[in-house]
């Protein structure tokens, strides 16, 4: 969820009101604090209201991961409750923090503070994950494509490479390449990236269908050894197609040793090539973008579970 410019003023209630319960709450503590000499504890009116309400967010936080999963749930819309999930967490540290009287108190108390600290300060940063990265994925990476479909559409890229480089080394004929219809031997479909505007996705281009090219034996070598390679399984392989420079290079040098109608085929897969790795950069992008989750989530649930073992162990020993 975008915090700045115009989706601010969203936020603001919610931020004012923040500000103002943090404070209420610790002119409360230190109004008692004036008459006891120290702060008021988790068993004081003000630590248990604090602790109560805490707990309350806890709760409330949590709730948020069934409201995704059911959506047919009506409650409220999902962007409010995001809103609430954001201002309410950095709401309950203070108003635990208080609750505590700050001390840290027993194993239990000491476990329950320190996981709060962690599940807010990953909440912190993955926000502040999703203010910059989603912005800098749209002007990056121009071939950016439904995630899940990244691994599907690498083999689809391969499928397209091997067919073009076949049809100019020889190996087959162009009257063979698959989707032409009746014009099979007059044209090749191949997909390419192009923007319109700050618009921009992979595009279906029909071009006309290469003749073989004889002399292309190191295109088809380097095919084999680096663009099928790294087309298949990307960063994972040796391919020195993984990095712009090299790859650049790599394809200047094949062009120097090709004849010359073979450099729109070599144009080609050059270009599949920054596509598969604009792909990968999209993958490590969306990792960053979403691996918060798997701190942030999990011990959520664990501070929830060991937060009403303490409120039991708590009353049973008030």
């Amino acid at each position: 969820m975008l915090l700045g410019g115009e989706h601010w003023k969203r936020h603001r209630n919610w931020c004012l009101f923040v500000v103002v319960a943090t404070a209420a709450a610790f002119l409360w503590a230190a109004a008692v604090m004036r008459q006891t000499s120290a702060w008021p504890g988790g068993s004081s009116i003000p630590g248990f209201t604090f602790g109560l309400v805490g707990g309350g967010i806890i709760v409330f936080e949590v709730l948020l991961w069934f409201r995704k999963q059911v959506r047919a749930w009506r409650i409220g819309r999902a962007r409010a409750w995001l809103r609430a999930h954001i201002w309410l967490g950095l709401l309950s540290f203070p108003l635990l923090v208080l609750h505590s009287g700050f001390h840290l108190g027993g194993s239990l108390s000491t476990v329950l503070m320190l996981l709060l600290v962690i599940v807010v300060l990953s909440g912190i940063w993955g926000l502040a994950l999703q203010q910059w990265l989603p912005k800098y994925m749209l002007d990056q990476v121009s071939a950016e494509t439904i995630y899940s479909q990244i691994d599907q559409l690498s083999i689809q890229l391969l499928h397209e490479a091997r067919r073009l480089v076949d049809v100019v080394c020889g190996t087959i004929d162009s009257a063979g390449i698959e989707g032409a219809g009746e014009e099979a031997g007059e044209h090749l479909v191949v997909g390419a990236v192009r923007a319109a505007g700050r618009v921009r996705g992979k595009v279906l281009e029909t071009r006309a269908a290469p003749e073989a090219i004889s002399g292309c034996e190191p295109l088809r070598d380097f095919f084999a050894t680096q663009v099928a390679p790294f087309l298949e399984h990307g960063n994972k392989s040796r391919s020195v197609l993984r990095l712009p420079g090299r790859a650049s290079q790599a394809f200047q040098d094949l062009a120097g040793r090709l004849p010359k109608p073979a450099h729109e085929p070599l144009a080609t897969l050059e270009d599949f090539c920054n596509q598969k790795r604009q792909w990968e950069q999209q993958k490590r992008l969306h990792f960053w973008l979403h691996n918060w989750l798997w701190l942030h989530f999990p011990l959520s649930l664990a501070l929830l579970v060991l937060m009403f073992v303490h409120a039991w162990a708590a009353v049973k020993f008030w």
